[in-house]
């Protein structure tokens, strides 16, 4: 959807979220005629929803020669920044309008993106081929840019938000640490009771929504959401494009406040002062039962008066698991998993152990750490000082998609000192 430079000096951000509704709307005869033939007219709006700590979209091109510059810059972003030359365009104080150009092919990509203050918004429809070879490579290379994760009753509740949309379909998926078994399941037309009974049936949970939603009493607005941030709008009905652009918005913000609740770090134990005492063990290296190398946590002064975290406040995530199998493994079987497919398997994780199934995690990539606890079935995640957002939700996607998919989400983040 290619905007001319006089275009884009005369619109404003809801001129173009308007452009891209109109682009994806359709009469119903076309409606009609893609079901029929199994072929749309057109590629799908594609939106696409990250964490943002500090970067800002109209300098992009200061930031890439930046990293450029890096002595610790891998290949792979490396070799992207290279490849492709760079060019943005201020549409007004919340957007900047991206070009993308494969310096081999010479073909340019469009996106938009919204600052959103903590999150970046990304509008484009380009194919997801060429989306996964560009924005989505842009979004991993920045460093201060972070895809976000949804847990599969995130899913249901976006979609549930709004009494006028109803699920039209899923992609539900099980796929547990204890034994060799893998399920997924792809529903097209399906509703709440079909997920309900497969998740019933197969213990499979929803990795992938899609939804219709209506406009008195049609449908007004296709749309899918995936559990890594990414979003569609395939098709909006011609004459609902208010409906469309009101759903684009509901998407983004229904995403954020989603994030915010499941990994926010409100609340977080101090440093220790001598006197105080709180029950999350600070343990040195040479304290714990390995020798694995982590930050130690308080100083050696205060390990030595064998004391703990002061409880300031505490931000606890806890992995429910919600399925009953009869062979799932005892506490010590699931945290041995944990240490073997995930602790030890994982690049930027090291780790100590520091009591009966219980890890303190550090993450060499982020700098932070964490505790993680197993309990009857369950995992929780304690946060430390130094704990963040973007480090408790890199830990949970990792479980969710590599270690066991069946684990529902919750936070209690509370101050408990005056």
């Amino acid at each position: 959807m290619p905007l001319s430079e006089e275009d884009l000096g005369e619109a404003d951000t809801e001129d173009i979220l308007e452009d891209f509704v109109e682009y994806v709307t359709k009469t119903d005869e076309e409606i009609v005629e893609e079901g029929r033939k199994n072929k749309k007219k057109s590629t799908e709006l594609k939106l696409y929803l990250a964490s943002n700590n500090g970067f800002h979209p109209e300098s992009l091109t200061g930031s890439i020669e930046e990293l450029l510059s890096s002595e610790d810059l891998n290949e792979a972003p490396k070799s992207f920044f290279q490849e492709h030359s760079f060019s943005t365009t201020s549409v007004d104080s919340k957007s900047t309008w991206l070009e993308i150009t494969p310096i081999k092919y010479d073909t340019t990509h469009e996106f938009l993106l919204i600052d959103d203050g903590e999150y970046l918004r990304i509008l484009t429809v380009v194919k997801k081929g060429v989306a996964e070879d560009t924005i989505e490579k842009l979004i991993k290379y920045i460093p201060e840019l972070n895809r976000i994760f949804l847990s599969s009753e995130d899913l249901r509740d976006i979609v549930e938000v709004n009494d006028k949309r109803d699920l039209s379909g899923f992609t539900a998926k099980y796929e547990p640490f204890f034994k060799d078994e893998y399920i997924s399941v792809q529903v097209h037309g399906g509703s709440d009771d079909t997920l309900d009974q497969v998740q019933d049936e197969f213990a499979a949970r929803p990795k992938r929504v899609v939804f219709s939603q209506r406009n008195s009493p049609v449908e007004a607005v296709k749309g899918t959401v995936n559990q890594d941030g990414y979003a569609s709008i395939p098709r909006v009905r011609e004459g609902s494009g208010d409906v469309g652009v009101d759903a684009i918005e509901n998407i983004f913000e229904a995403c954020e406040q989603k994030d915010k609740e499941n990994f926010e770090v409100e609340h977080r134990p101090e440093r220790l002062t001598p006197g105080d005492h709180g029950f999350l063990t600070q343990l040195s290296l040479d304290e714990s039962a390995d020798d694995t190398q982590t930050d130690g946590g308080a100083s050696e002064i205060i390990l030595d008066a064998d004391q703990g975290s002061v409880l300031d406040g505490m931000t606890i995530c806890t992995l429910e698991e919600l399925n009953e199998d009869e062979e799932y493994p005892s506490e010590s079987g699931i945290a041995e998993s944990l240490r073997e497919d995930v602790l030890e398997y994982k690049q930027p994780y090291r780790y100590s152990v520091i009591g009966d199934n219980h890890f303190l995690v550090y993450d060499g990539n982020r700098g932070q750490s964490f505790e993680v606890v197993v309990t009857g079935q369950d995992l929780k995640i304690y946060s430390r000082n130094n704990t963040t957002k973007d480090g408790l939700r890199d830990f949970c996607e990792i479980i969710d998609e590599e270690f066991n998919s069946s684990y529902d989400f919750d936070k209690t983040s509370e101050k408990v000192r005056a």
